[in-house]
Protein backbone atom coordinates (compact mmCIF):
# COMPACT_ATOMS: atom_id res chain seq x y z
CA UNK A 1 0.00 0.00 0.00
CA UNK A 2 2.62 2.65 -1.19
CA UNK A 3 -0.47 5.42 -0.92
CA UNK A 4 -0.27 5.25 2.70
CA UNK A 5 3.18 6.46 2.91
CA UNK A 6 2.89 9.22 -0.26
CA UNK A 7 -0.35 11.26 1.42
CA UNK A 8 1.67 12.47 4.79
CA UNK A 9 4.44 12.92 2.83
CA UNK A 10 2.11 15.01 0.12
CA UNK A 11 1.19 16.98 2.95
CA UNK A 12 4.78 18.23 4.47
CA UNK A 13 5.41 18.93 0.44
CA UNK A 14 2.56 20.82 0.46
CA UNK A 15 3.03 22.34 3.57
CA UNK A 16 7.02 23.24 2.54
CA UNK A 17 5.91 24.76 -0.59
CA UNK A 18 3.82 27.11 0.88
CA UNK A 19 5.27 28.54 4.09
CA UNK A 20 9.23 28.12 3.20
CA UNK A 21 8.85 31.27 0.94
CA UNK A 22 6.72 33.32 2.89
CA UNK A 23 9.00 32.29 5.73
CA UNK A 24 12.52 33.29 3.42
CA UNK A 25 10.01 37.20 2.90
CA UNK A 26 9.83 37.28 6.77
CA UNK A 27 13.30 36.61 7.07
CA UNK A 28 14.53 39.19 4.56
CA UNK A 29 12.84 42.06 6.08
CA UNK A 30 13.78 40.92 9.72
CA UNK A 31 17.34 40.81 8.76
CA UNK A 32 17.31 44.27 7.33
CA UNK A 33 16.41 45.87 10.14
CA UNK A 34 19.78 45.34 11.39
CA UNK A 35 22.97 47.30 11.10
CA UNK A 36 24.63 45.05 8.60
CA UNK A 37 21.55 42.74 7.97
CA UNK A 38 23.01 40.00 10.75
CA UNK A 39 25.57 39.24 8.15
CA UNK A 40 28.50 38.14 10.78
CA UNK A 41 25.81 36.80 13.18
CA UNK A 42 24.89 33.72 13.77
CA UNK A 43 20.94 33.82 14.16
CA UNK A 44 18.93 30.35 14.59
CA UNK A 45 15.67 29.39 14.86
CA UNK A 46 13.87 26.88 16.88
CA UNK A 47 12.46 23.98 14.78
CA UNK A 48 9.44 21.94 15.39
CA UNK A 49 11.48 18.85 17.29
CA UNK A 50 12.90 21.80 19.77
CA UNK A 51 16.20 21.99 17.74
CA UNK A 52 17.59 25.15 16.49
CA UNK A 53 18.71 25.87 12.90
CA UNK A 54 20.87 28.59 10.74
CA UNK A 55 18.34 31.05 9.53
CA UNK A 56 19.02 30.41 5.59
CA UNK A 57 18.28 26.30 6.22
CA UNK A 58 14.94 27.29 8.12
CA UNK A 59 12.26 26.13 5.95
CA UNK A 60 8.34 26.04 6.74
CA UNK A 61 8.36 21.96 7.09
CA UNK A 62 10.08 22.21 10.19
CA UNK A 63 8.50 25.48 11.66
CA UNK A 64 4.73 24.17 12.03
CA UNK A 65 5.17 23.58 15.32
CA UNK A 66 8.02 25.41 16.49
CA UNK A 67 5.73 27.74 18.96
CA UNK A 68 4.79 24.88 20.97
CA UNK A 69 8.44 23.21 21.33
CA UNK A 70 9.38 26.74 21.97
CA UNK A 71 7.16 26.46 25.03
CA UNK A 72 8.31 22.83 26.04
CA UNK A 73 11.82 24.09 25.75
CA UNK A 74 11.38 27.22 27.86
CA UNK A 75 9.26 25.68 30.54
CA UNK A 76 11.74 22.92 30.75
CA UNK A 77 14.92 25.08 31.62
CA UNK A 78 12.52 27.33 33.85
CA UNK A 79 10.05 25.05 36.02
CA UNK A 80 11.97 21.68 35.86
CA UNK A 81 13.95 20.64 39.27
CA UNK A 82 17.17 18.96 38.89
CA UNK A 83 16.72 18.25 42.69
CA UNK A 84 12.79 17.20 42.67
CA UNK A 85 12.66 15.52 39.39
CA UNK A 86 8.90 15.78 39.27
CA UNK A 87 7.87 16.04 35.33
CA UNK A 88 6.60 19.68 34.53
CA UNK A 89 3.21 19.77 32.58
CA UNK A 90 3.14 22.67 30.09
CA UNK A 91 -0.43 24.36 29.13
CA UNK A 92 -0.64 26.66 26.42
CA UNK A 93 -4.19 28.20 25.54
CA UNK A 94 -4.38 30.48 22.83
CA UNK A 95 -7.25 31.83 20.52
CA UNK A 96 -8.48 28.83 18.80
CA UNK A 97 -6.12 25.65 20.27
CA UNK A 98 -4.41 24.36 22.93
CA UNK A 99 -1.43 22.59 23.40
CA UNK A 100 -0.08 20.74 26.38
CA UNK A 101 2.87 18.88 26.86
CA UNK A 102 4.70 17.07 29.32
CA UNK A 103 8.92 17.00 30.00
CA UNK A 104 10.28 14.31 32.20
CA UNK A 105 14.40 13.84 31.35
CA UNK A 106 14.92 10.05 31.47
Amino acid sequence: MPMVRAVPRGFTVCADAYLTPKIHQYLKGFTAGFKGGLKDVDVLFMQSDGGLTPMEQFCGSRAILSGPAGGVVGYAVTSYSQMEKKPVIGFDMGGTSTDVSRYAPQ
